[in-house]
């Protein structure tokens, strides 16, 4: 599917990868036309590449990634915003409203290779997105992904650590991906998100879909761990906002395949 879907890749290979798919049944010609194929083609390649690092030994963190491994996921991960708008928004009182006010802006913690920072930018045209994260590698490909969008004015980079933030009331939204932030920046983060939203924002938390299926389950922790995140579950990632003082904490049903999330309003 990933070579199938890839424009730049060699025609002979898309083409015999495009036999392999039509005699499992599946016929790319139904795709839906607004269906992005190199996005699809960037999700369906991310965890072959990221099982190729664990392999090769380099998987510690997502530093040691390949640029096509990080570019690939960050196509995936830039999936999610359509979906979040969509199904997610209705369920967070005031905050659709509260983002389409001018000069709203919202907080992308590990924004890897900004590419959902600019589907959220695209999507909400009142929002100026400030994504940050510590690789410098990967912060030079979020810049060539924001300088070929259309919402290069409203995408900001900073290379910081959440656990190091100190903007205060700045943000009418934030998102945080637990599964690609290291333990400790999230538990140091999270009180730092906290004050940098302003009060009646929210926070969205991506993390585990842990359903109880055991083999399920114990990949999904082994994924999380070998690339240095934070394996979270509905109850902890619930107790997490809790504790740091969030209230309307509830978590969200996702279809297969997409992370858990849970979400916290900062009274106000």
């Amino acid at each position: 599917m990933a070579v199938a879907l890839n424009p730049t890749a060699p025609e002979a290979h898309r083409h015999a990868a495009g036999e392999v798919i039509s005699s499992l049944g599946v016929d790319l010609a139904d795709v839906p036309t607004e269906w992005n194929p190199v996005a699809m083609a960037g999700q369906a390649g991310a965890p072959i590449l990221q099982a190729a690092a664990v392999l090769r030994g380099d998987a510690q963190s997502w530093a040691g990634q390949s640029d096509a491994a990080l570019i690939a996921q960050g196509r995936a991960s830039g999936q999610a915003a359509a979906g979040l708008i969509k199904f997610g928004f209705p369920m967070m009182p005031g905050l659709a409203e509260s983002l389409a006010q001018p000069n709203a802006r919202m907080l992308d913690v590990g924004t890897g290779v900004a590419a959902l920072a600019v589907a959220w930018a695209e999507l909400l045209p009142a929002v100026t997105v400030v994504g940050i994260d510590v690789l410098p590698r990967v912060l030079a490909l979020a810049a060539r992904t924001v300088a070929a969008s259309r919402v290069a004015d409203r995408v900001v980079l900073r290379e910081q650590d959440v656990a190091e933030l100190t903007d205060e009331n700045q943000y009418r939204l934030a998102w945080l991906p637990a599964p690609f932030v290291p333990e400790a920046a999230l538990r140091e983060g999270m009180p730092r998100i906290f004050r940098a939203l302003a009060p009646g924002g929210w926070v969205i938390v991506g993390h585990g879909k842990y359903a109880g299926n055991p083999t399920e389950d114990a990949v999904s922790r082994f994924k999380t761990v070998a690339f240095g995140g934070t394996a979270l579950d509905d109850p902890a990632a619930c107790q997490l906002l809790i504790d740091t003082g969030f209230d309307n904490v509830s978590t969200m049903p996702t279809p297969p395949g997409a992370p858990a999330i849970a979400v916290g309003r900062k009274p106000g």
